[in-house]
């Protein structure tokens, strides 16, 4: 998972400072948006919370209170970093627990000192994903790629991978889908309207589109002032 994410990062012109094997910081030089990756698996994350699941919450805030400390992060105080400040917690699972789950979900929800992202997802669906990637560079291209052309096994249980392809977009708060085929969906559904408007509606339609509309105090009066009513347009 670390590889895909920090071909993200370096595609997205982010600057990324390594605090430990665990921990990633990256930035924009500038803009003032700041992120925390961390990467752990279920066993290292409940033994940091004493070994125990329940208020993990907390324990993901001490983490980022005390990473706020540290000296390589010094210098992004005067950026206001305590107030835009992202953590994104990928943790790799050992089994499904609905225990975890639940706890995973108060994380993202307590927005104290950052806010907060989980993506939980098991090694398999990974390599599986890694195994679709056939080029280096370009990861966020291929990952749109492979998006859309898997689109149909997103309500698929066995197809587990796609959901976690999924979830990278969700979960990465710089990383931006774009669906080529939505796209196209619009235009379509744009040209589909505007054939079926009436010759009146079309000409309404691209008087509005050639005037300042929000300087007419209503539409009525913008109507009469464009000459669009039925007496004097004739056919119109």
């Amino acid at each position: 998972m670390k590889t895909i994410i920090n071909k993200i990062i370096e595609e997205n012109n982010l600057k990324l400072i390594s605090l430990d094997s665990k921990v990633d910081f990256t930035y924009y030089e500038e803009k003032d948006d700041f992120f925390i990756f961390l990467y752990y698996n279920q066993n290292e994350i409940v033994e940091l919370n004493n070994n125990e699941i329940v208020d993990l919450e907390y324990t993901i805030n001490t983490i980022i209170v005390e990473l706020k400390k540290d000296d390589n992060l010094s210098e992004f105080k005067q950026r206001n970093l305590d107030h835009n400040l992202s953590l994104v917690l990928l943790l790799e699972l050992e089994n499904e627990n609905d225990e975890l789950r639940k706890e995973l979900n108060k994380v993202e929800e307590n927005s104290l000192n950052a806010k907060k992202y989980v993506l939980p997802y098991f090694k398999n669906d990974v390599e599986v994903l890694l195994q679709k990637i056939n080029r280096t560079d370009e990861i966020v291209s291929q990952l749109n790629k492979i998006s859309i052309e898997n689109s149909d096994l997103l309500d698929k249980p066995d197809e587990s991978w796609y959901r976690v392809l999924m979830g990278i977009f969700i979960k990465t708060p710089f990383l931006n889908y774009q669906s080529t085929e939505d796209n196209q969906s619009l235009e379509n559904l744009s040209l589909a309207v505007e054939e079926s408007l009436s010759i009146r509606e079309k000409y309404l339609l691209d008087a509005i589109k050639d005037n300042d509309f929000n300087s007419f105090q209503n539409i009525e009066e913008y109507i009469n002032q464009q000459n669009l009513t039925n007496d004097t347009n004739g056919e119109i």
